[in-house]
């Protein structure tokens, strides 16, 4: 998974794993890649995430190391350097799509536990820096 252009874009490796799971309104797009030249295509098969669940679940409260970059406006930002259980969220984030983002967060996107492991059993799991979250 990696940022191409401002679009979240993952390996053929990732989107089979992705395809197993309730993408909620997101899919998967194919695209083709190319080399900085922009004619030399990137080898490989790739398709572009989009993100199309959205849930309110976090709970900026009980979230400490999350912060407001804009004093006037109801959107927060996660720490630069997530760990383990700096985000909590309400058990409603477990219905639903395996993989959204938060209505309240910038810059930052869920996944289910049961994503989270298969993600880990392909070996595709790295480049999404998982990290848990306090379910509340």
């Amino acid at each position: 998974m990696f940022n191409a252009g401002g679009t979240w874009t993952v390996s053929a490796a990732c989107a089979a794993v992705l395809r197993q799971f309730d993408l909620g309104d997101g899919n998967l797009y194919p695209v083709k890649l190319f080399q900085h030249d922009r004619i030399a295509p990137v080898e490989g098969e790739y398709f572009c995430l989009n993100f199309g669940a959205q849930k309110t679940a976090v709970l900026t409260d009980q979230s400490p190391r999350i912060t407001k970059p804009y004093p006037n406006h109801d959107i927060w930002q996660p720490p630069g350097a997530m760990q383990d259980k700096d985000i909590a969220v309400t058990v409603s984030a477990l219905d639903g799509p395996d993989i959204w983002m938060d209505t309240q967060l910038r810059d930052a996107f869920f996944v289910s536990d049961a994503l989270a492991q298969a993600l880990r059993a392909a070996k595709v799991s790295r480049p999404f820096k998982l990290r848990k979250c306090i379910v509340v």
